[in-house]
């Protein structure tokens, strides 16, 4: 079953847990889709767009974008960013805003996460239409409703707007550079850990779980495993594999309600790392990339949790005395 497929039927059914799952978003996913952009766009009366890319995107996908869209009679107003490495924070969206013509119709995004998250929050400002032409299956927030960002040093999720179009085409895809290829397959490998955890939480207190929206994500995972051995070798099959495995797992975010199904404690593992570079200067690495080295310690860590004999009584003491410890700590009256 095709990503468009699979969630035309989620879209269609009623799910057992009760929860109604709906994508309102559109995707094109396959060889030759990225020239389907320009009628898509039309469609919706759109004359000019605005296009957000950067030194590397532009390049790789953003001149083709620009030219086909030119070619079918829609005025292309582009915002390149020249940062050999773009932030996520306060500087790169105010130069977006800063850059914003307010004869756009539309804005049309090419790149991935950090470019994708800045396209979002423009949406999400001006209320335009939002596309986001995929360069590299890279991360899972392509159909995600917020943005991965860095606001005063700390790293959080800001509301934004999911896309109303994603775009992977296989030829763009395939050609991404490897370590971003590798920084996707790392991301969908987390699930591994994030669904065992999301299950867990289920089985321990109660929180809200869906077997179909976990198995759909299971899914994905299997077939980016299987097409790994390709993802390296310019696969086209192998590429879509990864990418849309990340589109549906945004999308099972949405349908859950939660990041459950697509984050667990490699995620902060990650997100600890993020802002440990911002604060002090230390390396860092891509997302995905650091995800996969996350799931790695966190399973190591559930091997140790599976050889600890647990004390109920003992844990309770010790939660016990904790919360003896902390609670005048909780009672301080807040500073003036």
């Amino acid at each position: 079953m095709t990503l468009i497929e699979t969630l035309e039927k989620m879209n269609a059914a009623v799910c057992p847990c009760g929860k109604e799952h709906r994508f309102f978003g559109e995707v094109l996913s396959g060889e030759g889709v990225l020239g389907k952009l320009p009628a898509w766009l039309l469609e919706r009366g759109v004359k000019t767009v605005y296009l957000l890319a950067d030194k590397h995107t532009y390049p790789a996908g953003g001149a083709r974008v620009d030219a086909l869209l030119n070619e079918a009679g829609i005025k292309v107003i582009s915002h390149v960013f020249d940062e050999e490495a773009l932030e996520p924070d306060e500087k790169s969206v105010g130069s977006a805003v800063m850059h914003y013509p307010y004869t756009a119709d539309a804005i049309v995004t090419v790149g991935s996460g950090v470019l994708n998250d800045i396209g979002k929050i423009v949406s999400a400002l001006t209320g335009k239409p939002y596309v986001i032409v995929g360069t590299a299956p890279s991360m899972d927030g392509y159909a995600s409703d917020a943005s991965s960002m860095t606001r005063d040093g700390l790293k959080i999720s800001l509301p934004s707007r999911s896309a109303d179009l994603i775009v992977g085409d296989a030829d763009l895809l395939a050609s991404a550079p490897a370590r971003m290829k590798l920084a996707g397959l790392g991301d969908m490998l987390a699930k591994y850990v994030s669904l065992a955890e999301w299950r867990i939480a289920h089985l321990l207190v109660g929180e809200y779980y869906c077997e179909e929206v976990a198995s759909l994500v299971r899914q994905a995972l299997s077939t980016c495993v299987s097409h790994a051995d390709g993802l390296l070798k310019g696969d086209k099959n192998a590429a879509l594999a990864v990418f849309d495995g990340l589109v549906l797992s945004g999308v099972a975010m949405k349908y859950a309600g939660l990041s459950r199904p697509a984050s667990g404690v490699e995620h902060y593992f990650s997100h600890v790392w993020d802002m440990r570079a911002v604060s002090f200067d230390t390396p860092m690495d891509l997302h995905g990339i650091q995800c996969a080295v996350g799931t790695l310690y966190a399973a190591k860590m559930y091997d140790k949790l599976k050889t600890l004999t647990l004390d109920k009584e003992k844990a309770l003491v010790i939660t016990a005395h904790g919360a003896k410890r902390f609670a005048p700590f909780s009672a301080r009256a807040p500073r003036a």
